[in-house]
């Protein structure tokens, strides 16, 4: 095989991530990646394992005389998101990615490159081979699925793992001289109610709320902006307080990570001017509070709907009172981080269907008992609102903490070498790396990554020099953790 990275460094691990971009590895197609790894390890003589979700572990014997020092665990991801330009003709089941190099930047021709987290299995790949650095007993864990839900980290049996410091290589930060140093858990709720129907008998109103800026659950959850479901719950509580109302129809919000941006309703009411008039009123105070963080916010009230039935009274009653009712935004903040959020939750999605009434929630915590009362608070409220609660998802968060010997290191390290300093980065957003830490809780934990841009675009892209500092960066690091022993 030609690699056109030939002569660039670091050699093995160039040619290592040009192998992988010539395997299909599409999010639960990680076959022939398990294949290539098996052979590795075998080609080299190292102990590897492989379980039913695709994980792989692959483990090499300390360099002669640090047998003592604790074993690190490296660990990355070999699934990939498969995207690619209108009109590029690419199966990435079966098609090599077409790289192209210029300036120092590799790309892949029309797709997604792969350097999330292809840059962590080749440098895993590369460090198992090369004998030329001293380093403890090495624990290399190469999950599958990480882009569809962080599955193969959850399905990971870790009982014969002895790792002590764990170095993740799939920051998210796109940025070597950044850091994670936290994540958040999540709990994906779904809330049900068998509607109850019967005629409309007139007095229709139609209301829409639109304008709203949304936003991504992780990254906006503190920027103070409008949920329109919540909103709109807000809005019907206030008019149903004037008059007796009942709901036609109803819908909120598209993702149930995404902060919904639009809600819509069709309400019976029985003193349609009155309600109408409480919904006005409640909208101008909205648009005042949000006059700073979200100004676009629009609403309109309008006469008909041409719906011919509507939810009974005590069916409308309840959903009103679980809008209104249901936490949402910020419910705690980091007091080791200024700005981190710990703990929030977001009304994503709302259906109001024929035979189902449905609320899609996320919750997010950095540590999991906030996470797990959350859900519980839901829960509750649900329960006594008439509502059933199911859980579609739920995975673990990885805690700021103030005193990791691991992180003092490599920083240290890295501005040693560097001559800069590794910013602190933490995220509100899932990361496997709290599936680690909640099975191994004592795991001693630093994430970081070379410079990569545009990841789950056909513009990725992965600097080769930044693929050499990490490489060379953790080849010190793992040699000073030697020696420290």
């Amino acid at each position: 095989m030609s690699y056109i990275t030939e002569g660039l460094k670091p050699e093995l691990a160039l040619r290592y991530f040009e192998d992988l971009c010539a395997i299909p590895h599409n999010s639960g197609d990680e076959a022939a990646v398990v294949s290539y790894l098996q052979q590795f390890a075998e080609e080299h003589g190292l102990w590897c394992r492989v379980d039913e979700a695709r994980n792989v572990v692959i483990k090499k014997p300390a360099t002669p005389g640090y047998e003592n020092s604790p074993t690190v665990m490296l660990q990355g991801h070999t699934d990939m998101v498969c995207v690619k330009l209108p009109g590029v003709e690419h199966d990435f089941a079966k098609d090599p990615l077409t790289l192209q190099l210029k300036d120092g930047v590799l790309t892949a021709s029309g797709t997604t490159l792969g350097a999330d987290d292809g840059t962590a299995v080749a440098h895993m790949l590369a460090l198992l081979s090369d004998d030329s650095y001293e380093h403890p007993a090495l624990e290399c864990v190469f999950t599958s699925m990480e882009e569809i839900g962080l599955i193969g980290a959850m399905k990971l049996d870790t009982g014969d793992l002895q790792a002590q410091y764990l170095i993740a290589m799939d920051s998210g930060a796109g940025r070597e001289d950044v850091t994670t140093v936290s994540c958040a858990g999540g709990l994906v709720l779904d809330i049900r109610r068998q509607p109850q129907w019967e005629p409309v008998d007139g007095g229709l109103l139609t209301l829409t709320i639109e304008g709203l800026l949304g936003g991504h659950s992780a990254m906006a959850i503190d920027r103070q902006r409008g949920n329109a479901i919540k909103l709109m719950g807000r809005i019907l509580h206030d008019m149903a307080a004037v008059s007796p109302l009942r709901i036609a129809s109803l819908r909120g919000g598209s993702k149930m990570n995404a902060i919904a941006a639009d809600a819509v309703a069709v309400v019976c009411a029985e003193d349609p001017a009155a309600a109408g008039a409480a919904a006005r009123a409640t909208a101008a105070a909205i648009k005042e509070e949000l006059s700073a963080s979200d100004a676009g916010f629009t609403f309109t009230c309008t006469d008909g709907g041409g719906e011919q039935k509507a939810l009974t009274a005590g069916c409308t009653a309840a959903l009103i009172d679980l809008l209104y009712l249901l936490p949402d935004g910020v419910r705690a903040m980091s007091m080791d981080m200024p700005g981190l959020v710990v703990a929030s939750s977001n009304v994503g999605v709302l259906t109001v269907g024929e035979d189902e009434i449905l609320v899609r929630d996320f919750v997010r915590s950095a540590e999991d008992s906030l996470r797990d009362l959350i859900g519980g608070e839901i829960d509750r409220l649900c329960a006594l609102l008439g509502f059933a609660v199911t859980v579609d998802a739920k995975f673990s968060g990885w805690k700021f903490d103030p005193n990791s010997r691991l992180r003092a290191l490599a920083t240290d390290l890295y501005q040693r070498t560097f001559a800069r300093q590794m910013e602190l980065n933490a995220v509100h957003g899932g990361m496997e790396i709290g599936e680690f830490k909640a099975k191994m809780p004592h795991l001693d934990i630093v994430s970081f990554a070379p410079d990569c841009g545009n990841p789950h675009t056909p513009e990725e892209y992965l600097n080769i020099q930044s693929f050499d500092n990490i490489y060379r960066f953790l080849q010190l690091l793992l040699t000073e953790i030697a020696h420290q022993h």
